[in-house]
């Protein structure tokens, strides 16, 4: 890719980043015209294609920036490692998470639509590397986790699993969504995070 790209502001790097991963995010990739991100991001195919060699390179270097940008460096940034309770710990995960859909609102559903797409060009190596970060972010959650809290022959990593499958159907839905509507969908997800603790904790840590 040019490197001129990474010469623009900020906010125009965000913008056509933003763009592309909605459009990428609401349909699969060949169906995803050059024209349509060109649009959304307010610039021409002919400059988009100046930056990008093609959609295909675009979408390659969108995932990437996706697990190593957004993932790896802002959840490191930002992510509360002193938690120790389960639930209040995938909370607080959440809500950084959401504080990255704000900045990049189509960033979880592209990714998703990448990884499942039976049309995907992503690699072995990119599809291998994100289940390898998800596992050891997965399993150094919960060695920090006061696991005995759970009322015995609860399965903390069903758990996990369970509210991974919420969070990412709800992260799914976001598109390029207000603030207000992320906000609906963090109350939604402490709703039912709150659920589960009420029936899987022990009663002396309610």
């Amino acid at each position: 890719m040019n490197q001129k790209f990474f010469k623009l502001p900020q906010e125009r790097q965000d913008l056509i980043r933003n763009s592309a991963m909605v459009e990428f995010g609401a349909g699969s990739f060949k169906k995803t015209s050059a024209d349509s991100i060109a649009k959304r991001a307010g610039v021409s195919k002919a400059l988009l294609f100046h930056y990008f060699k093609d959609k295909r390179e675009l979408y390659l270097y969108l995932f990437q920036f996706a697990l190593d940008v957004c993932i790896r460096q802002y959840m490191v940034k930002t992510y509360d490692f002193e938690e120790r309770d389960f639930f209040l710990a995938l909370e607080k995960g959440q809500e950084v998470k959401m504080e990255m859909v704000r900045r990049y609102p189509g960033l979880f559903r592209f990714v998703m639509r990448a990884y499942y797409e039976r049309d995907s060009i992503l690699s072995p190596k990119l599809r291998k590397g994100l289940n390898s970060l998800l596992e050891s972010t997965s399993k150094d959650f919960l060695k920090r986790m006061d696991v005995h809290k759970f009322k015995d022959g609860v399965d903390p990593w069903e758990v996990i699993r369970l509210l991974t499958l919420a969070a990412e159907g709800m992260m799914a839905r976001t598109g390029a969504c207000t603030a207000e509507e992320i906000e609906t969908l963090f109350l939604e997800y402490q709703k039912y995070a709150q659920m589960l603790r009420q029936n899987l904790y022990k009663e002396e840590y309610l």
